[in-house]
């Protein structure tokens, strides 16, 4: 009979060690959540854009640890990519609002054009998540411009990750109120 070499024994050893976390996946929702009013017509086209900062647009969840420390979470991800996901949240809420509005990332022909830079957005677990916003409403025929920024903020009530998605989505839906009462 053959003796294992240390190596091999230590690397069978270090394996049997490891333990796999599984990967948790989130989405954002419209805010509120309810059945999407019935269209009217005639739809005004509109265009969203939204930047947000390269800290947080990655696929792992970002929490703040501290005020200047964050914590980049391995097992805690967006289903898409976060800039994607807002966006689409975003759209919906305003549609939500205003069923004579269609609301797209893209078209030349949009009566109105919303432009969103995310300046920063904060989770504080069991506290409180923020986005702090500037926007652009362009009217592009009436040739009008209305300019704005914001900090939104929803509690945390629970430490569970799903809690940060929620919150993030009620920030989403204070900031589509906000550009709704602008347009």
């Amino acid at each position: 009979m053959r003796a294992l070499s240390p190596s091999l024994c230590l690397t069978g050893l270090l394996c049997a060690c490891v333990t796999h976390q599984a990967d948790h996946f989130y989405i954002l929702d419209p805010q509120p959540p309810s059945a999407r009013a019935a269209r009217s017509a005639p739809l005004t086209q509109v265009t969203l854009r939204m930047a947000l900062p390269s800290l947080v647009d990655r696929p792992e969840m970002v929490v703040n640890t501290s005020a200047e420390g964050i914590a980049i979470l391995e097992h805690e991800r967006w289903a898409a990519p976060l800039a994607d996901l807002m966006t689409q949240t975003l759209a919906r809420n305003i549609e939500q609002r205003r069923s004579d509005m269609l609301v797209a990332n893209q078209g030349s022909d949009a009566r109105v054009k919303i432009i969103i830079d995310v300046v920063q957005m904060t989770v504080l677990r069991g506290q409180r998540a923020s986005i702090e916003a500037h926007w652009r409403i362009i009217g592009a025929r009436a040739g009008t411009e209305a300019v704005g920024g914001e900090v939104f903020t929803a509690p945390l009530g629970e430490q569970d990750y799903a809690a940060v998605a929620q919150a993030l989505s009620q920030c989403l839906g204070l900031l589509a109120d906000r550009l709704v009462e602008q347009l």
